[in-house]
């Protein structure tokens, strides 16, 4: 072929479902093993990755994998001395002579040996012919010399020929895995014309699979195969609509009567599918009517009349009625209701009998009735009703009576026992601290005696009012409940809690009574210790360096910073909870504040541990390094260093006082212009040329000569387009993309300006979507749509320009625009084609109406 340069632009890329499907996981699978079924919808959801099935859906909308029949496998590899056979539906590769590999080379001979590929040279100096251009074997190799004024070309398209001018020979570079140049492709035959090792060779692909417009098949490629099977009974010939599938390949009404939806069924009219058509089902009368047409209790049943979906009344004694009376017996006799009494004594409700009579009583003996007799009631029956006969109101019981319980037990005239008031029978409760008596309402009533009543009980001498014997203020105690005026302090019965600090119920000559404790002593457990002690006159007061909130706290007079201090302190940066020096007023450790008083040194200010405010770091400075607690104002804050690398700074925000790295893309005064800071380091910025390493591009990327924001290698995309230099957008439409794996240049191609290589005008295409312009006609990319008639595309001279087709040619796009008896004039026009009768001469193709027998001539 001629030396030229094809630049791929794509590649096919066939693959199999990824849902494995492993043999025996199905009921259908090739092996009939149970296993797991997989549901479907069509055939394009069942792939068990096996050549030698068919897999389709079937009725059950469950996959099923047929085995193609036993033998050589319709999908081979050409020329790699093996052959797939089929055997079972399982793959078998052997070894096959001849299948004979062709490495393309016609100094070499080629064989299979022990199903492996051979390539043997000829002897060299062997003539060899490629194409047209004859040559001499050389180790293997045919030899073709070439020039400028003889180029190489071996008529195989699938070949990248050009002249090696060093040399003066051809050399002759397989394609493979493209589509063969220039070679028009089959549709829907499941192959894919492509270059493998420098030939034009049918491979296998199974995603061009034939579509037969039928609704009710799949369209399906097994290895290579074209198919189209019939997809699964039921399934909706389109979507949203009624009609399903017969699984015989036809759409139809139905195939189950549950498609027949239009049909509103009854409990005597159900919808049915007849021979695919849906038909109304009426019940007869051995079918119940439901529910609804049903009227309990009438001695009837509803039942369908096999008619019109009506229903017809027929006898049912099954059917009794209920009169709600529970001392009949209800009973149907040939649809009509009827009732007899119940039998005496029959249970009714409750205690409730019936009395044979048709009536429901509450008794009719005295035993019936409930309750039981007892000494103040006896049971009667009168009438059907229960009674009593009742003891007189006020009669005392021979027994239940309780001696001491203020109690009395009689009947109250209506057959109750009720226990009434006896304040005679006034009850003893053993204690010296009580009375014994009985309440007007019969309860027993101990009364306390009197406060300082005299008792003796378990050591104690006096009553406490409330109805216990406790000791009196003085004696020794060890509880609260021991004492009489129920307070045990300092472990004696006292008149007070005496709970004050200093304060004392236990000083000698006071015993009972609280007083204040002696100067100097300790008040356990409020005023002890080496902190603490009592001034005499109630009062315990704190030493130095304790705990406290006020000046009257502590011995000192004097509470600073929390705790009792030798002195006021109210000195600038100096305090008296100073850890080492806790009571003692010294200087503020450096950086702290002073807050007392009233915010001496704080907010923006820190001490320095001399006794001075300064500014705290990250606050703001004025240059002077001695305005900072740190001793350093940096970029006009105070900072914990010097802070004097590159891209650092003490002023960044969330980092104030703190020397940290400049943020990634801003300046400092060492690193600007073209550069920028990035973790610390001065990098180039995007949009700027590349330096000797990419990583230092502020980005890491370098893309086109110049720092970018990505790597920015897909087809049609750059980084250097003019005014967004740094920036990897879409090359401007109608330039070529030099750059990348997926580059766009050459003579027939370029950007479409979206991200797109697409085909230049004259440009062969087979579809729109090729071509920059959008236009696909007469095989060529065109300026235009083209479709006004007797225009054309393709005209030699012309090619992708919309042009007039040339005099008395007919124009054939679209759809035979201008043929038959018709041709095209040369302008733009359809008029007669000669031969053809005629009125004037702009009727005809060749502007000539002959006068005589009134028909198109040539003039």
């Amino acid at each position: 072929m001629r030396t030229w340069k094809l630049f791929w632009v794509g590649m096919l890329v066939t693959a199999a479902s990824c849902v494995q499907i492993l043999e025996g996981d199905n009921p259908y699978s090739v092996d009939g093993l149970p296993g797991a079924e997989v549901p479907c919808e069509t055939a394009a959801s069942c792939d068990d990755g096996r050549a030698c099935t068919v897999d389709t859906c079937g009725d059950l909308k469950i996959c099923v994998f047929t085995p193609i029949a036993d033998g050589p496998n319709p999908a081979q590899t050409a020329g790699d001395c093996k052959r797939l056979d089929c055997a079972g539906g399982e793959e078998v590769l052997v070894n096959d002579a001849d299948d004979i590999p062709d490495d393309n080379e016609p100094c070499t001979v080629d064989a299979c040996v022990s199903g492996a590929a051979s390539n043997i040279p000829v002897a060299d100096g062997s003539a060899c012919q490629r194409g047209n251009q004859s040559g001499r074997c050389e180790a293997g190799v045919c030899q073709i010399t070439c020039d400028a004024q003889t180029p190489c070309d071996d008529d195989n398209p699938c070949t990248d020929d050009f002249c090696n001018f060093g040399t003066s020979t051809c050399v002759f570079t397989n394609l493979d895995s493209l589509p063969t140049p220039g070679v028009t492709q089959n549709p829907g035959d499941c192959k894919q014309k492509l270059c493998v090792s420098g030939k034009d060779t049918d491979v296998t692909d199974d995603t061009d699979v034939p579509v037969d417009v039928n609704p009710c098949t799949d369209n399906v490629c097994t290895s290579g195969v074209p198919s189209n099977p019939n997809t699964a009974s039921g399934t909706y010939c389109a979507p949203g609509m009624p009609e399903v599938c017969d699984g015989n390949g036809a759409c139809v009404q139905c195939t189950l009567a549950e498609h027949c939806t239009g049909i509103v069924e009854t409990d005597c009219a159900k919808r049915a599918c007849v021979n695919n058509q849906c038909v109304v089902t009426y019940l007869g009368n051995e079918t119940t009517a439901g529910p609804a047409s049903q009227l309990p209790g009438d001695c009837k049943r509803a039942v369908c009349n096999g008619v019109d979906g009506g229903t017809v009344l027929v006898n049912d004694d099954n059917d009794k009625p209920n009169d709600n009376n529970p001392c009949t017996i209800d009973f149907c006799t040939n649809g009509q209701a009827d009732s007899d009494p119940a039998a005496l004594n029959t249970n009714c409700g409750g205690s409730n009998v019936c009395n044979g009579e048709g009536q429901c009583v509450g008794c009719t003996s005295a035993g019936q009735c409930p309750g039981t007799d007892d000494f103040c009631k006896t049971r009667t029956c009168n009438g059907g009703v229960c009674g009593f006969n009742y003891k007189a109101d006020g009669t005392q019981t021979p027994s239940g009576q309780t001696t001491g319980d203020c109690k009395v037990q009689v009947c109250d005239g209506a057959g109750n026992f009720v226990i009434r008031p006896d304040t005679m029978d006034a009850g003893d409760d053993g204690n010296p601290c009580t009375k014994n008596q009985c309440t007007a309402q019969g309860n027993s009533s101990y009364p306390n005696e009197s406060f300082g009543f005299t008792c003796n009980v378990n050591g104690g001498d006096i009553c406490n009012g409330n109805g216990q014997c406790k000791k009196s203020n003085g004696k020794n105690c060890s509880a609260n409940g021991e004492c009489a005026a129920n307070i045990c302090a300092d472990a004696v019965c006292c008149n007070s809690t005496c709970g004050n600090s200093c304060q004392a119920c236990n000083v000698s000559g006071s015993l009972g009574t609280c007083t204040s404790v002696p100067l100097g002593q300790d008040d356990a457990p409020t005023c002890t210790g080496a902190s603490n002690s009592c001034n005499g006159n109630g009062q315990c007061r704190k030493e130095q360096g304790v705990s406290c909130s006020a000046n009257n706290e502590c011995l000192s007079g004097s509470c600073v910073d929390g705790v009792c201090c030798e002195n006021s302190c109210t000195g600038t940066c100096k305090a008296c909870n100073v850890a080492e020096n806790v009571g003692k007023c010294v200087n503020v450790p450096a950086g702290q504040t002073d807050n007392v008083p009233a915010n001496a040194c704080s907010g923006a200010n820190q001490c320095d541990g001399s006794g001075t405010c300064k500014r705290a770091t990250g606050q703001g400075c004025g240059g002077n390094n001695n305005e900072c607690v740190s001793g350093f104002c940096v970029d006009g804050v105070c900072c914990a260093n010097g802070c004097n690398g590159t891209c650092q700074a003490c002023n960044v925000a969330g980092s104030l006082g703190m020397c940290v790295n400049v943020p990634t893309g801003q300046e400092d005064g060492a690193c600007s212009g073209t550069q920028a800071c990035a973790g610390g380091v001065c990098k180039t910025k995007n949009g700027e040329t590349c330096p000797a390493m990419q990583s230092d591009c502020l980005s890491g990327t370098c893309a086109d000569n110049v720092c970018c924001e990505n790597a920015c290698t897909g087809t049609c995309m750059a980084c250097n387009v003019s005014g967004d230099e740094g920036k990897c957008i879409n090359v401007p439409a109608g330039q070529d993309d030099d750059n990348g794996a997926m580059m766009c240049t050459g003579p027939t191609q370029s950007c479409d300006g979206n991200g797109a290589c697409k085909k230049d005008d004259g440009a062969v295409c087979s579809a729109g979507s090729e071509c920059e312009s959008g236009n696909c006609v007469d095989g060529v990319c065109c300026d235009t749509a083209c479709t006004a008639t007797c225009y054309q595309c393709n005209k030699s001279g012309s090619v992708g320009a919309c042009v007039e087709v040339a005099q008395k040619v007919e124009d054939t796009f679209p759809a035979n625009t201008c043929t038959g008896n018709m041709s095209c004039d040369g302008s733009g026009a359809c008029k007669l084609d000669n031969d053809q009768a005629c009125t004037n001469n702009n009727e005809c193709a060749s502007n000539y109406c002959h006068p005589g027998p009134d028909q198109c001539k040539d003039p």
